[in-house]
């Protein structure tokens, strides 16, 4: 009897390690696909980013052309000329260029410290879904032992003395009351 309860503990806790196991690897997978999702959506705002950047670049510069070309009143030809002379980098776009790549450094390491806290706090979070289950299985193993220990004791004084004509065991008044309860299931 015993070894068969022995064998399904057995069973049931290489299930439980196997299942275990199991969302482990899940839970570092989902880690490993999050990571490469953000680096994915990081490229795609980067890209986006010197898309506009471009697209703003070019719009100033022909909108200083054609600026140009108004106030001075030249015909097309020599606007290409000013034009090539401006787009050599101003005090401007040089200060506004090193802020924008400032703020670029920021977001980054800014997104790199958000996803190490996410991270960190899916390691918390499975270690202390680990811690929790061991305390539950040591819980669940003291009970057993306890329980097992009575039911030794119970059968042990069971035995010798047998169940007299009642159909009472011959040593049941010393578990009357509620001391065995308060002993074993507090």
């Amino acid at each position: 009897m015993q070894s068969k309860y022995h064998q399904k503990l057995k069973r049931e806790e290489s299930a439980r390690i196997k299942k275990e196991a199991e969302e482990a690897e899940i839970l570092k997978m989902k880690i490993i696909q999050r990571e490469k999702a953000e680096k994915l959506e990081e490229k795609r705002r980067q890209q986006e980013k010197q898309r506009r950047e471009m697209f703003d670049e070019d719009r100033y510069f022909k909108i200083n052309e054609h600026l140009d070309r108004l106030d001075l009143g030249l015909p097309n030809g020599n606007s290409c000329q000013m034009a090539n002379r401006s787009r050599e980098p101003t005090a401007w776009t040089r200060s506004h260029s090193y802020k924008q790549s400032l703020k670029e450094d920021e977001n980054r390491r800014l997104q790199e410290m958000k996803a190490e806290q996410r991270w960190k706090g899916e390691l918390l979070e499975l270690r202390r879904k680990q811690d929790e289950e061991r305390r539950t299985k040591l819980h669940q193993n003291e009970q057993r032992r306890v329980n097992n220990a009575f039911l030794d004791r119970l059968q042990s004084k069971s035995q010798p003395g047998g169940i007299h004509q009642s159909g009472h065991f011959e040593n049941m008044d010393r578990f009357s009351g509620d001391s065995w309860q308060s002993k074993y299931f507090d």
